[in-house]
């Protein structure tokens, strides 16, 4: 059965989503940033997270798509909380990947309400120095419309190596259609990102921790991710030989989320 897109409206956004599975208990999923929505590949994404399905009904999460200049990852935050309540959604595990990640922070700071337990994935809880650079070119390049050298960075930064060996062209084929309005949001979301810095608040974060990160993340480096996981008492997982994306190519991730929630 095709995996239905809906979208929540309020007064203020819109914001797509799809949900599959039939458990009583939630799991919320914040993706991190992308040139195409993950909203266009619910149904592949629905069938790898069939485990989860299984066990859980399962959300993903867009942002909004009518956003201005000065949209941020605390803007994010409150939309999908809101997103949320209007959903009924009291209480779920919350998994947050990269950017989804932050977001998955502040709602955690913001909200601990609605999230029972917390994942986050090749993230970090403060974007500054060098760990920002990778995403500010990313930004730059969108700004000066230059896709393919966008998407050939993308791939080199978010994938390892015999990932991108494998499968690079077929995810350049996929993305090089970007039309311009894809192009300009993700311009916006990726500045999103200036400013975040929630580290000094991570140990008002008590609700349980998973964190998972790899050695080889071109991104944010695998340093973040153990310095919240420090933090926030987190039950840490560093994967070697993966990149950024090692939630995408490491065959057990999914498997340790389910374990993780389970528990």
């Amino acid at each position: 059965m095709a995996v239905k897109i809906e979208t929540v409206n309020t007064s203020e956004f819109k914001m797509k989503y799809f949900k599959f599975g039939c458990g009583e208990q939630t799991v919320v999923v914040i993706p991190g940033l992308s040139l195409k929505s993950v909203i266009e590949s619910a149904n592949g994404i629905a069938n790898v997270f069939k485990l989860m399905g299984d066990k859980y009904t399962v959300y993903f999460f867009d942002r909004r798509t009518d956003c201005g200049e000065d949209y941020n990852v605390e803007d994010m935050a409150d939309d999908t909380a809101e997103a949320l309540d209007i959903l009924g959604i009291s209480s779920a595990y919350v998994y947050g990947v990269s950017q989804g990640g932050m977001i998955a922070q502040l709602i955690a700071l913001k909200r601990p309400d609605l999230v029972k337990k917390l994942a986050l994935a090749s993230t970090t809880s403060r974007f500054t120095g060098d760990n920002s650079a990778v995403i500010e070119k990313w930004a730059d390049l969108a700004a000066k419309k230059k896709i393919l050298e966008l998407i050939n960075c993308f791939i080199e930064a978010v994938y390892s190596k015999e990932f991108a060996e494998k499968f690079g062209e077929l995810i350049r084929q996929m993305l090089i259609g970007v039309s311009a309005d894809e192009l300009h949001r993700f311009e916006i979301y990726a500045r999103a990102c200036n400013g975040f810095d929630v580290y000094d608040k991570l140990d008002k974060i008590t609700c349980p921790v998973y964190a998972a990160g790899a050695t080889g993340d071109k991104v944010f480096g695998c340093e973040p991710i153990a310095e919240l996981a420090e933090k926030t008492n987190a039950q840490l997982y560093i994967y070697e030989n993966y990149s950024h994306a090692v939630y995408d190519e490491a065959p057990d991730f999914i498997e340790r989320l389910v374990k993780f929630f389970d528990e």
